[in-house]
């Protein structure tokens, strides 16, 4: 027979819209039973030590005896600190009244999640940045000497990056050196690169 109940707790875990466990760690003494002596004394705070994730350094060696013998103080066994942990389950006590309505509110909060979602689909803004280089190298290509400005390619990219943005669209045209005249009667022609940068706003 299918347990509506269970079927309900189960989806309440699975939603992690409330809390539904709750953890706590308590430290006790526990006996070891074992007589107390060098050795003993010896194994138990070793075994402390490789629990807590402690180097076995000559301090801390000395620290782990201690907390040993002042765990065991008044016994004539070895008693040692542990941390147990405790989890409870908070669904076990709930009724069904009390489920269903956990049900709700946990249907209702994934609602909420689905509907930012979509809003954020459907209502996307964007802005655009546009950078024009006059010279697109690689670092590999750096000219050395050359009185031309050097454009790292990939430091341009890498800063627009950091800021969210990403690279839609480049076209490469040529632009006149406003009229100048070279030497050899003719007009120059210099190539630009136009990137086209997008990001989303939130």
């Amino acid at each position: 027979m299918i347990d509506v109940n269970q079927i309900m707790y189960d989806l309440i875990r699975r939603s992690g819209t409330v809390e539904t466990t709750s953890v706590e760690e308590i430290e006790e003494i526990v006996d070891t039973g074992l007589e107390i002596n060098d050795d003993n004394v010896q194994k138990a705070a070793t075994d402390y030590l490789t629990e807590k994730g402690y180097a076995r350094t000559p301090q801390n060696m000395d620290m782990a005896k201690r907390t040993v013998m002042e765990s065991s103080e008044g016994s004539d066994t070895v008693r040692v600190r542990r941390v147990r942990t405790i989890v409870e389950n908070l669904l076990s006590d709930i009724d069904e009244k009390d489920a269903a309505n956990m049900m709700n509110v946990c249907l209702l909060d994934q609602l909420m999640k689905v509907s930012d979602k979509l809003d954020a689909v459907t209502n996307k803004r964007y802005e655009y940045a546009v950078e024009i280089v006059d010279e697109v190298l690689l670092d590999s290509e750096k000219p050395q000497g050359s009185l031309v400005e050097f454009i790292s390619f990939q430091k341009l990219l890498n800063r627009y990056a950091s800021q969210g943005f990403r690279v839609v669209g480049f076209t490469i045209r040529e632009v006149g050196n406003h009229g100048k005249i070279m030497m050899s009667g003719f007009q120059s022609m210099q190539k630009q690169t136009v990137v086209v940068f997008e990001r989303q706003v939130m």
